[in-house]
């Protein structure tokens, strides 16, 4: 990726900054949407989270936007394989970046090195329209799916499919 960001595999020793990352990211997309505690929760666990992950390597992939001149995350995204009977043989488990980040390609780059062109599902949060128009230009649909995810806060959530 060409201009003032870069895209590479996530690293163990990113851990720390990809859990304050993840929960700035949310803090900016969900706003008032999220009760505080989930976001003290989320402080709290995220960076265990976050190293587990990426010590892991059966847990998928992870892939972090960085600025080039600082090295400062501005993006993440990770995929994980599925298992027997699911819909697609891959999910997008996350795909975050920092909207002073937003219009850069930043986003599409970190898709395209989570899950290229393979099938794959997601679930995004029903009133964030600007993912969902994101992911219909890469080929994602919706499919009717809808689940509430109580112990973020009640987010509603859409599947989207390739």
């Amino acid at each position: 990726m060409a201009g003032p960001l870069h895209v590479r595999a996530a690293r163990p020793d990113d851990a720390v900054a990809l859990a304050e990352l993840h929960v700035r990211c949310w803090r900016e997309t969900y706003a008032q949407g999220v009760p505080e505690p989930v976001y003290a929760r989320m402080e709290e666990e995220a960076p265990a989270r976050w190293a587990r992950r990426l010590e892991d390597p059966d847990a998928g992939t992870t892939w972090v936007g960085t600025v080039r001149e600082t090295g400062e995350l501005a993006g993440f995204s990770r995929a994980e394989a599925t298992g027997p009977g699911e819909l697609r043989p891959l999910l997008l488990a996350g795909l975050y970046v920092l909207a002073r980040w937003h219009g850069q390609g930043l986003g599409g780059a970190l898709l395209e090195h989570a899950v290229g062109d393979a099938p794959a599902y997601l679930w995004v949060a029903e009133g964030n329209e600007r993912a969902q128009r994101f992911y219909e230009r890469a080929g994602f649909s919706l499919t009717g799916e809808r689940r509430v995810e109580e112990r973020f806060g009640g987010i509603a959530d859409l599947r989207m499919v390739r």
